[in-house]
């Protein structure tokens, strides 16, 4: 099975990795030379960071695109009334 994935979908994600990995070693190194990264705050800052530029460079982004033929609402309003 073959999933496509929008290219803006598929940067979204790899920029999103790039933040959480260099908050993540960013925050390794301040804490000296045995101390570990804060896991918790580089997916928080990637999953931020993928929201705020899906919102920014995509309005709609992830909704199902309407279809041309679709029916209306309410398709008795459009009959006057005798």
């Amino acid at each position: 099975m073959t999933i496509q994935i929008a290219p803006l979908a598929a940067l979204l994600i790899v920029v999103a990795f790039a933040v959480g990995i260099s908050v993540f070693k960013y925050t390794a190194g301040s804490q000296g030379a045995g101390g570990r990264g804060d896991l918790v705050a580089s997916i928080a800052s990637g999953a931020a960071v993928a929201t705020l530029l899906g919102l920014l460079l995509a309005p709609g982004f992830g909704q199902t695109p309407a279809e041309p033929g679709a029916p209306e609402a309410n398709p008795g309003s459009a009959k006057p009334i005798r």
